[in-house]
């Protein structure tokens, strides 16, 4: 069987087949391991129309679009120059909106690992601030790469924060560690849930919004 070049199989020991459209309109399709591939094609036949809804809601989501020498950080454009003075070192300048360094950050490689570091650097300080602020202690925290998820909290009050998330204002950084602190209490998405995270981040729904109108630009 022949599949487009953007679907992906995966056979596991499930009872149901599932679909997954990602952001970048690739698809995934959970299938129970005994799966044949006229059941498959099948699957794929019958869901066609959803997949390509999904797709299409996908591409209409508005981008955050960039010059070609800026970056992306706290919800703010930087325009990065060279400057070979700073040898070891990147200064940013957050009233001129400018980033001055001699490693090229316009290299996606080079840019992912500084803002990896600095997203480190923040949010493990700002997680500090909110846990101690809010009365909503944790065990451990870490810094992910994950695809589809801005954060995460372990039955183990563990947390997790994707790293991309430094490119986002601070308001919508400040409802993502906030929404995982508030899960140290309550793990699921309940009503009790929804009411602790509204009295400690009040603009949780506009963060949320923020996220679903850009976040696939992050």
């Amino acid at each position: 069987m022949t599949l487009p070049e953007n679907y992906t199989v995966i056979r596991r020991n499930v009872k149901h087949a599932r679909l997954r459209v990602h952001e970048d309109g690739t698809v995934q399709l959970f299938v129970p391991s005994k799966f044949t591939d006229e059941e498959i094609a099948k699957v794929i036949e019958m869901k066609a129309q959803w997949i390509a809804s999904k797709q299409q809601f996908f591409e209409q989501k508005e981008k955050i679009l960039l010059r070609r020498n800026e970056l992306l950080l706290l919800g703010n454009r930087y325009a990065y120059f060279y400057s070979a003075q700073y040898i070891n070192k990147v200064v940013v300048n957050h009233e001129s909106r400018t980033i001055q360094a001699r490693r090229n950050l316009l290299d996606i490689h080079i840019q992912e690992k500084w803002l990896k570091d600095i997203a480190s650097k923040y949010i493990h300080k700002r997680v500090n601030e909110l846990s101690t602020a809010l009365l909503l202690p944790y065990n451990k925290l870490y810094i992910r790469s994950q695809k589809r998820k801005w954060g995460n909290c372990s039955a183990d009050k563990n947390i997790s924060i994707n790293w991309r998330i430094i490119k986002a204002p601070t308001f919508v950084i400040d409802y993502v560690i906030t929404h995982e602190l508030c899960h140290t209490v309550i793990m699921k998405h309940t009503v009790k849930f929804e009411t602790l995270l509204n009295s400690h981040c009040p603009d949780y729904k506009q963060a949320y919004a923020w996220l679903e109108k850009y976040g696939n630009s992050l």
